[in-house]
């Protein structure tokens, strides 16, 4: 990995128990930007790039409306809030955190929508006294006591949520949401205020890094490169897709990372049992994170001796690559890169297809504002700027060729250029 990049778990682990991710700088603008007085999110990554904080049941309630809350302020950007559950707070919360800078608003689930009246407290995991507590057990019981003893706890979740707001000043503004549930909630209680649909707000926001997401891209995309380049060295003729896409899980895993995909010769279904052949050349695209911040690589695999197009065609793509990567730079648009790739290949006489597509990566894989285009999404023509992370997708398009070839590694957009956030590695992987 690039010695700038270079960054230990322990020390990335610490900094998200003492703040999140999200660039506040950045945010501050955006909202500027849209006239946001502050933003009031549920969606779990949102949540987490706030406060640095993944809400536990969101990794299994999949579809169910949140019941964890983030909000930030333009007015007082240091300070973040809360709201979640009393016994979350104690149970998820708490543990490795002491966190000055949040202020938290905690029901206890038990009431009807809008019940504001004061929740009775419940003493969770009793302390029996057998033994001392364990150090979690302190910890937990001493930062919910704590919160307890400052602030009311509510009967339910929209009423901690709507005194929230009101405490912070949001309630009369203009507020950026992320999730229908917290629209619905604040248009119950009459909200004075102005209500604005932010899921491409916070797109934008995610586009410019902060120094702490840099590092944890670079973690991620190390990782995942080493990944996928074991499995690479591992491909022979006779191994299925499947194979492959376990062993891949297998090779994240090992580095700390978690795999979201394994794209095998053009095909990424878990179902696929396509086997490799002695003398085909084949890409491997893969995408796995750490602390929810992705890796993306692909490199082109020959077993054995491939078509002469095939061998050519891999060229064609890493070519079209290293010509785009040596002039990404600010002020670049999408559209432009697109442009430098095709013509760059097109000019060497190639004679080959491929479909450059250029774009951001962070808490998601495609991670930038969208545009809605006939119900469709397509991404806007996004000017680079400093502080993004940038994919550039190389695939070979052409078929009957004797396989498939890729590209793709992760770029830094800096103030006068791009530098690569992981260890560069040949274009090709020889069995």
């Amino acid at each position: 990995m690039p010695k700038s990049f270079q960054s230990d778990d322990t020390t990335l682990l610490s900094a998200l128990e003492s703040r999140g991710p999200m660039n506040m700088e950045r945010a501050l603008q955006v909202m500027d930007l849209h006239d946001l007085d502050g933003l009031v999110v549920g969606a779990p990554e949102n949540v987490f790039h706030v406060t640095g904080h993944w809400p536990q049941i969101a990794r299994t309630r999949i579809g169910q409306p949140p019941g964890t809350f983030a909000l930030i302020t333009r007015q007082m950007i240091e300070q973040i809030g809360l709201v979640t559950s009393s016994f979350l707070y104690f149970y998820a919360w708490s543990d490795g955190r002491a966190r000055d800078d949040v202020q938290a608003w905690l029901y206890n689930g038990l009431g009807d929508e809008g019940d504001f009246s004061p929740a009775p407290r419940f003493d969770f995991c009793v302390d029996q006294k057998a033994v001392p507590l364990s150090s979690i057990e302190s910890h937990r019981r001493s930062a919910l006591d704590a919160e307890l003893a400052g602030r009311q706890t509510f009967n339910d979740s929209g009423a901690a949520l709507v005194r929230a707001m009101q405490d912070m000043g949001l309630w009369k503004g203009r507020v950026g949401f992320d999730d229908r549930v917290i629209q619905e909630v604040a248009e119950r209680h009459d909200i004075p205020g102005d209500l604005v649909q932010a899921d491409n707000i916070l797109r934008e926001i995610r586009l410019i890094k902060s120094p702490l997401e840099i590092a944890l891209m670079g973690r991620a995309a190390e990782a995942n490169v080493l990944a996928l380049n074991a499995v690479g060295a591992a491909v022979r003729a006779g191994a299925t897709h499947r194979d492959l896409q376990a062993l891949y899980l297998a090779e994240t895993a090992e580095r700390g990372n978690k795999a979201v995909f394994l794209n095998v010769d053009r095909v990424s279904s878990d179902l696929s049992q396509e086997t490799i052949r002695d003398g085909q050349a084949l890409f491997l695209d893969g995408v796995s994170h750490f602390m929810n911040y992705h890796g993306d690589y692909a490199r082109t695999v020959f077993v054995g001796e491939p078509t002469a197009t095939a061998r050519r065609a891999a060229e064609a793509a890493a070519f079209g690559w290293s010509a785009i990567r040596e002039q990404l730079r600010p002020g670049l648009r999408y559209s432009e890169i697109v442009a430098l790739g095709q013509e760059a290949v097109t000019k060497k006489g190639f004679g080959v297809t491929i479909g450059f597509g250029p774009h951001s990566v962070g808490l998601a894989h495609t991670d930038e504002p969208g545009e809605l285009v006939g119900g469709f999404y397509r991404k806007p023509d996004i000017i680079l700027e400093p502080g993004m992370i940038l994919s550039v997708d190389c695939p070979v398009l052409d078929t009957g060729i004797g396989g498939s070839a890729h590209c793709e590694d992760l770029m830094l957009i800096t103030a006068d250029g791009a530098d690569p956030i992981h260890s560069l590695h040949e274009p090709v992987i020889i069995i």
